[in-house]
C-alpha cells in the first residue's frame, strides 16, 4: 500500500501536467529556437525566461526536452539524485515552470537553431 501511495504522490503531478500540456492547442509552448535575449530575460509570446544560475537535484529519472513543453522531443534522461545546473527559469504559456540546463538561450537570434534543453520543475 505504501509503495502505491508513494508512486501516486510522485507520478500524479507529472501525469496531470502532461495531460494539461496535451489537452489544448494553447498549452504547447513555442519552440525554444526562436527565443531572443533582452536585458537578462529571454522572451517569446509563449515562453518567458530569466537567468537563474542555481543547482538542483533530480528526484526521479528526468527527461530532457528540446523545448519547455511536455510535448517537446525528449533527447535524453538524467538519473535520479543527480545535481543539475539550472541556467534559466522559464515559464511556458500555461504557467508551468521549466529549467534550461545548457545555458544556450542568450546568443540566439530568432530562427537560429539552438541546443537549449529543458527539464520540468516537478523533477527537482
Amino acid at each position: 500500500m505504501k509503495r502505491s501511495k508513494a508512486w501516486t504522490a510522485l507520478a500524479l503531478p507529472v501525469l496531470v501536467a502532461s495531460a494539461v500540456l496535451t489537452a489544448s492547442p494553447s498549452a504547447t509552448a513555442a519552440s525554444a529556437d526562436t527565443l531572443v535575449a533582452s536585458g537578462g530575460m529571454s522572451t517569446q509570446a509563449a515562453l518567458t525566461c530569466k537567468a537563474y544560475g542555481r543547482g538542483g537535484v533530480t528526484n526521479a529519472r528526468t527527461p530532457v526536452h528540446t523545448g519547455a513543453s511536455g510535448s517537446s522531443t525528449v533527447t535524453s534522461y538524467i538519473g535520479a539524485g543527480r545535481t543539475v545546473h539550472l541556467y534559466y527559469e522559464c515559464v511556458n504559456s500555461v504557467g508551468n515552470v521549466w529549467y534550461e540546463i545548457t545555458g544556450d538561450l542568450d546568443e540566439n537570434a530568432p530562427g537560429t537553431p539552438v541546443n537549449a534543453r529543458f527539464i520540468y520543475s516537478g523533477y527537482l
